[in-house]
């Protein structure tokens, strides 16, 4: 049994035993909490089902301090807020709500200092990898005239975000290929992206600027730090976004993640988003938005911990985490990540499941191609 799988079967037991033996909750709440944990991608070959034969006489303390074990095992983890998700169900459904309000709140509150003692800035080695970028860039200068066009993006409006420290400029792949996929890129226009809160409101300015102009949602692609910005307008304003995307963006856990960026953010930066001066808006930025939302990553980042790069990919059908490879500093000039973001504005905007790019002779530009050689 894996360790995912065994922090599963955990998990699984508390909420057995905070929901009680005595069949007195509502069907209904019973069988949504059930297909909640059937579902879950770490089921693995267990089949979970509310009998007397799953009920044992167990200490909940003892079950809550086993879970909390392959929690501390597991590490920083966004699944977590699936865990909470199912949590907050078994309060509506439990016979003693007290005791499962208290359960839901130590688990929120364990959750909360495993990621903060978790909280490392990307290794050594990933920070000195970054130097690939004097690669990537060049080659995608050669390399873009032979990626395929296979979608039609229908004048489709998208608002591209850069990244912290950067301006327009440094999107311009990003935003020419979306264009020759047939949608309409624009920019953001506001000159070195730096995450303050006085960025917001000219952006959502631009957002429905752009919303009547189409007389439609608007899709959302930011890049590190501009996928924070993104993430609060998302937010903000569902019904204007029609998705989220964003590459390698740090949008969960920001009070605790630890980045060699952090100091230089600062400095220029005069009221970064973590800080307490900006608490409204950071409280904004813990929430996921209720739009269909795609996470590019990769693993080698040298700039922010790649775990606070996914989204809780389980509580929802349309959000979903994509690995590939490469620097942090150039996504913006990495061939699987324009594939992947035209692929995922396509799939998202008709209703697909967003997959990875189908093609073979595409596909092994990513991790899952040789993972499954």
């Amino acid at each position: 049994m894996s360790d995912t799988e065994k922090l599963y079967k955990s998990f699984a037991r508390l909420v057995f035993a905070l929901i009680g033996k005595d069949n007195t909750i509502q069907q209904s709440d019973a069988e949504k909490i059930e297909d909640k944990l059937i579902g879950h991608k770490w089921r693995g070959n267990s089949h979970w089902t509310f009998s007397p034969n799953t009920l044992k006489s167990e200490n909940i303390d003892d079950i809550f301090n086993d879970l909390v074990k392959h929690c501390e095992k597991n590490g920083t983890d966004r699944e977590y807020e699936f865990l909470i998700d199912v949590l907050e169900d078994v309060v509506g459904a439990s016979k003693d709500k007290v005791l499962a309000t208290q359960f839901l709140q130590k688990f929120r509150n364990e959750i909360q200092r495993i990621t903060e003692e978790n909280a490392r800035p990307p290794n050594l080695l990933n920070v000195l990898l970054e130097t690939r970028l004097l690669l990537e860039w060049p080659s995608m200068a050669l390399l873009y005239g032979f990626l395929p066009k296979r979608i039609e993006g229908k004048d489709h409006p998208v608002l591209v975000l850069p990244p912290f420290l950067w301006t327009d400029a440094v999107n311009v792949f990003i935003r020419k290929y979306l264009t020759r996929q047939g949608f309409i890129a624009y920019k953001w226009e506001l000159g070195i992206n730096l995450i303050r809160e006085n960025d917001i409101p000219p952006l959502e300015e631009k957002l429905e600027t752009l919303f009547e102009k189409h007389q439609g949602k608007v899709s959302l692609v930011g890049w590190s730090g501009g996928g924070i910005l993104g993430k609060v307008l998302a937010n903000r304003h569902p019904e204007k976004v029609a998705q989220l995307i964003t590459i390698g963006t740090p949008i969960w856990g920001l009070e605790n993640m630890k980045t060699f960026m952090s100091a230089i953010h600062h400095k220029l930066g005069g009221n970064p988003v973590p800080r307490k001066k900006n608490e409204m808006l950071y409280e904004e930025l813990k929430a996921t938005p209720k739009v269909p939302i795609t996470c590019i990553y990769t693993k080698t980042d040298g700039i922010v911990p790649w775990k606070h790069c996914l989204e809780a990919a389980s509580l929802r059908p349309n959000i979903q985490n994509i690995e590939v490879f490469g620097s942090h500093n150039g996504l913006g000039a990495n061939p699987a990540v324009l594939l992947a973001v035209a692929q995922a504005l396509h799939q998202n905007l008709n209703g697909q499941e967003v997959m990875e790019v189908p093609e073979d002779i595409e596909r092994v530009l990513y991790p899952g191609y040789w993972r499954n050689r």
